[in-house]
């Protein structure tokens, strides 16, 4: 939201905010449910089966840090992003156990330079601060951001659900004022 505050956000860009970034996600994980529910081979366990309970598929959403935090500029889509956090963990309590085993978590990306990015005012700053004062000392890629989302989707974070994983060099556990 390139112009405007919080506060002056209007009913109708709260609507297309929380709908656009938070609703979609429960009916987006609606819908998929058949297909989820199949690929994980939910249908094809017998009971007793060892595997019975362990969740197979995965759902990932992309979230930020202003879903934490106040985000100079980020205005309703830090609460919007809060929104989609919760719905997360909430699915991911629904949609665990038998009969779905479906995961569900975030990813909680550092800027990166996207589409949606571009209608952020002032988000060349942010890149810039994220850079100066990440542990890392620099900007994230969308390639690292890939492989966490391919992680979170494959066998090997099987045991992990409900979560919001950042990917953003360090950026969200810094404190304090700038190094000098």
């Amino acid at each position: 939201m390139k112009d405007g505050t919080l506060l002056s956000t209007g009913r109708e860009a709260f609507d297309t905010s929380h709908g656009t970034s938070a609703y979609s996600l429960i009916s987006m994980a609606r819908h998929g449910l058949p297909l989820l529910s199949a690929e994980g081979g939910v249908a094809d366990r017998q009971p007793g089966d060892p595997s019975a309970g362990m969740a197979y598929s995965s759902i990932v959403a992309l979230s930020y840090l202003g879903a934490s935090r106040a985000v100079p500029n980020y205005n309703v889509m830090g609460p919007s992003k809060a929104s989609l956090e919760a719905i997360v963990r909430g699915l991911a309590l629904e949609l665990g156990p038998d009969p779905h085993c479906v995961r569900v978590n975030a990813v909680s990306a550092g800027p990166i330079n996207t589409m949606a990015a571009r209608g952020i005012r002032g988000f060349t700053d942010m890149r810039n601060d994220a850079a100066e004062r990440s542990m890392l000392q620099r900007n994230i890629e969308a390639q690292e951001v890939a492989e966490v989302v391919s992680f979170l989707a494959g066998e090997q974070s099987s045991g992990v659900t409900g979560q919001t994983i950042f990917v953003d060099g360090g950026y969200s556990s810094i404190a304090g004022p700038p190094r000098s």
